[in-house]
């Protein structure tokens, strides 16, 4: 049994009492029911679709995660690729400049 309350900013303290103990009271009274065998079965049945749902969506959201963790990881990597071959590249512009002369020997 799921219950949720929606509460206004000052808290409602008194208006929420009176719910809460209705609440208790229900659980008190679903301890006591006896459902059929019919009925057990399409509850169990609810059950589990709902949990294969939920388990659905969690997968669906760990796949996301991993395809944006594998995606940022390839990004760094090029950076990183990046970074190094503008390193070299300001080295070489940035290396004195030489010439070279052949000598001939005699």
């Amino acid at each position: 049994m799921l219950v949720s309350f929606a509460l206004g900013p000052n808290g409602g303290d008194s208006e929420v009492r009176p719910l809460l103990l209705l609440v208790f009271y229900l659980l008190d009274k679903l301890k006591r029911l006896r459902l059929s065998k019919e009925a057990l079965a399409k509850c169990e049945k609810r059950r589990q679709k709902v949990a294969e749902v939920w388990l659905r969506g969690a997968h669906a959201a760990r796949q996301e995660q991993a395809v944006l963790r594998r995606e940022e990881k390839r990004k760094q990597e090029k950076e990183k690729i990046l970074a190094l071959k503008e390193q070299k590249r300001q080295q070489r512009r940035n290396a004195p400049k030489m010439k070279q002369l052949k000598v001939k020997a005699m």
